[in-house]
């Protein structure tokens, strides 16, 4: 990185990441090889999958921030911005002057930024359970067969899933920007989506929709972060 050859910091972080899924330094750092590109959407899909893994990482909310201010997104890099003063505990000049750049492009595009804008509701609703569904489809529902199901406890028992499961529920919003991200696919093929006999990407709307897994499932978050709390960023 500090040669600037993002090209083999690229291949680096991603074959890191083929070890340790979810690790969100590598996952950070690979957004910020992305940005150096110009490969801004990466960047920022790799970026809002730090974010879940780790919120308290602010490098990761710096680096969403300036992949969205530079694709158009004036309000999501502002909020990125707040929500990494959030993680600062404060907020470094950096990350308040990318606030400030932001909130002011927002207020320009906007005409009053202030204007009555009410808060966005979650996926989860207001005990801050997602969407089951959804996380089932954003792990790569409706698109392969039953023999390319990945080993659903091993998913559980994986600390970093754990966690990014975690800070879903403590924060739906985060979930549904989640939603479209490509790397649900390749995080749900690290975990042996892909390559197990069934070519192609796990049915887990299917494998959801089995009242006992789901109901597994739920009983799993649930146990993990009760009711939900604010979580950061909202």
């Amino acid at each position: 990185m500090k040669r600037k050859d993002y090209a083999a910091a690229i291949d680096y972080y991603t074959k890191a990441l083929d070890i340790v899924p979810l690790n969100p330094i590598y996952l950070s750092n690979r957004a910020a090889a992305y940005s150096g590109q110009g490969k801004h959407e990466e960047a920022k899909n790799d970026a809002e999958m730090a974010v879940a893994a780790d919120p308290n990482y602010s490098k990761a909310w710096s680096r969403l921030g300036l992949a969205k201010f530079v694709l158009g997104d004036a309000k999501g890099a502002m909020e990125a911005y707040k929500s990494g003063m959030e993680a600062e505990g404060g907020g470094s000049e950096v990350m308040r002057k990318g606030y400030e750049t932001a909130k002011r492009k927002y207020e320009e595009e906007s005409g009053n930024a202030a204007a009555s804008e009410s808060p966005r509701e979650g996926a989860g609703g207001a005990g801050g359970m997602p969407d089951l569904s959804s996380l089932a489809s954003m792990l790569g529902g409706g698109a392969g067969g039953s023999g390319g199901m990945p080993d659903l406890a091993q998913m559980m028992n994986n600390p970093m899933m754990r966690q990014m499961a975690q800070n879903l529920m403590q924060n739906p919003d985060m979930l549904s920007n989640l939603m479209s991200n490509p790397r649900i696919a390749e995080l749900a093929n690290s975990f042996g989506g892909a390559g197990r006999g069934g070519g192609g990407a796990p049915n887990f709307a299917e494998l959801m929709n089995d009242p006992s897994i789901r109901e597994a499932a739920r009983n799993f978050m649930g146990g993990m972060g009760g009711a939900g709390g604010a979580g950061r960023g909202a």
